[in-house]
């Protein structure tokens, strides 16, 4: 039964490092579809963390105040801001990808 065990044993263990090739191989044909990557100024990446930072403070005031929360009219207007910030944010999430 020992004879049965290390068999099992063995044959894990060869299966455990094919596996680890095969990801190996995966690695290196992602790596030469990557384009690549320029580097990038720091404006740019200070520009982008603003533009984060901006998006992030935003969503929290959002939550802190729900739609619910205004008067009718002003309910109107707030959804067609929210709206038309939606649609602008798809476009370029959209965009982005292409």
């Amino acid at each position: 039964m020992s004879e049965g065990k290390n068999t099992t044993a063995e044959g894990q263990s060869s299966k455990r490092s094919v596996s680890s090739q095969k990801s190996s191989a995966k690695k290196t044909q992602k790596e030469r579809v990557k384009p690549d990557v320029q580097a990038k100024s720091v404006e740019e990446v200070k520009s982008a963390f603003s533009l984060a930072k901006k998006v992030d403070d935003m969503a929290e005031e959002i939550e802190g105040k729900p739609i619910k929360s205004f008067e009718k009219k002003e309910q109107e207007k707030l959804l067609q801001s929210y709206e038309k910030l939606i649609s602008k944010m798809v476009r370029e999430i959209n965009n982005s990808r292409l």
